[in-house]
């Protein structure tokens, strides 16, 4: 008789709670409501952003919402921070999911069954945004991998695209023969050298015949060093005044290329039919911005490199205007950002905020290709992995170390090319 009570009152009491919950209370679909309110995100005669549908999904929690006429949904996607805040201030109201039932003995412990089944609610909420004429904001009660290691399996062998990393969905590839250059940004640590690594490494595994590089870092060389021996590295360089100089042959060699596909009447390359891509990779491009001849080229090359095969990945840690010259970025739609110190910085480089806002977690950035917008967590390879992958290409270059350590490198590994100083770096 006082088990049945008690079991009485325990499902009267769930019945309560699941009451309350159908009703909204204590629910993100509510918080969800307040926060847009609040934010003031509505439309230009007060209209409200309406709930249409939500469903389950793994991990969390999908909602669909209709926007009102005219209203901006970037307000929210560079804002998103505002909604994750909302939906995890801290709350005393604990937590049961009505999925817990199919859990539950009815035996003498069911009350102390339930009483374990009531969590405080401490996960902390992750949030993702996608419109697709309807706007859709998937809430996650689990953080998305702080850390995502390469495998071989993501190699794509004879493509040109790389692994740019991972939403909670799928894997996220840059296709250089899509979108031909790529500008990556970032604070210092936060994985610009070690993308720009994997790039390379993955370039070099899958397109071994095909593909040419000249590798500019002006880091130090710390980054692209351990892959300027390698065959299909036609100029390496770590000074400023002698990477004008590797520029300016790189364009030379890319008119050539260009008159040669379009006056046979092609638009590109691979309408030609011509394996061979060219691969521009500099690193720390903010040390060639005072140098007008540098940018002249690089704007050139974002700007016709894509007809002749020469393609641009432009990195740097400080995202300006002056760094990355506006003529060049129009002409480059794939944007890959990391955390940044500023919302200016993230504007920059995305035409848009939100990289401000990312988590302290190196690896985690926003890819931009044209419209499409994610947020993902780029993968690790390590320098061992590298290297393994690599030493079957590379070479003893012709010349001597005092040559090599000046950068000065081998064109096809048959004639060293000599830099001379003629003053067009001032």
């Amino acid at each position: 008789m006082i088990f049945e009570a008690l079991s009485t009152a325990a499902m009267a009491g769930l019945a309560g709670y699941a009451y309350l919950r159908t009703k909204g209370m204590s629910s993100d679909t509510n918080k969800i409501q307040m926060i847009f309110k609040n934010a003031g995100w509505q439309g230009r005669g007060g209209e409200t952003i309406r709930l249409q549908r939500k469903r389950k999904i793994e991990s969390g929690t999908e909602y669909v919402y209709q926007l009102p006429l005219g209203f901006d949904r970037k307000k929210i996607e560079e804002n998103l921070h505002i909604l994750e805040d909302g939906l995890n201030v801290r709350s005393n109201v604990l937590d049961f999911e009505l999925s817990n039932l199919k859990e539950l003995k009815f035996d003498k412990t069911i009350v102390q069954q339930i009483q374990s089944s009531f969590k405080p609610k401490r996960k902390q909420k992750e949030i993702e945004i996608e419109f697709d004429g309807m706007l859709k904001i998937r809430v996650y009660n689990e953080k998305m991998p702080s850390e995502m290691m390469w495998n071989e399996t993501l190699l794509n062998l004879g493509a040109w695209s790389v692994p740019i990393g991972k939403t909670r969905k799928e894997w996220i590839y840059h296709d250089f023969d899509k979108a031909k250059h790529l500008i990556i940004s970032g604070s210092t640590g936060y994985g610009k050298s070690v993308i720009l690594k994997l790039i390379v490494t993955t370039l070099l595994t899958q397109q071994p015949e095909n593909v040419e590089l000249t590798l500019i870092d002006l880091k130090g060389g710390s980054a692209f060093h351990r892959f300027k021996d390698c065959r299909q590295v036609r100029y390496f360089e770590r000074e400023p005044d002698k990477a004008v100089e590797v520029l300016k042959q790189t364009q030379k060699e890319m008119n050539k290329s260009f008159v040669d596909v379009v006056d046979k009447g092609f638009e590109d390359v691979k309408e030609a039919g011509i394996k061979k891509r060219h691969f521009i990779v500099i690193d720390e491009a903010a040390d060639l911005a005072d140098n007008k001849k540098a940018t002249e080229i690089i704007t050139d090359i974002a700007r016709r490199g894509r007809s002749a095969g020469y393609y641009l990945v432009f990195c740097t840690q400080y995202p300006t205007a002056d760094v990355i010259p506006s003529q060049t970025k129009r002409n480059i739609i794939s944007r890959l950002c990391y955390l940044v110190d500023t919302d200016i910085a993230s504007r920059v480089v995305l035409d848009e905020g939100g990289a401000s806002e990312l988590p302290d977690i190196p690896g985690r950035g926003i890819y931009k290709c044209g419209p499409k917008r994610y947020i993902l967590q780029s993968p690790i390879i390590s320098n061992s992995k590298i290297k393994e992958l690599i030493t079957p290409y590379i070479v003893k270059k012709e010349g001597n170390d005092e040559q090599k350590e000046r950068g000065q490198t081998t064109k096809n590994r048959k004639y060293t090319l000599v830099i001379e100083e003629d003053g067009l770096s001032d």
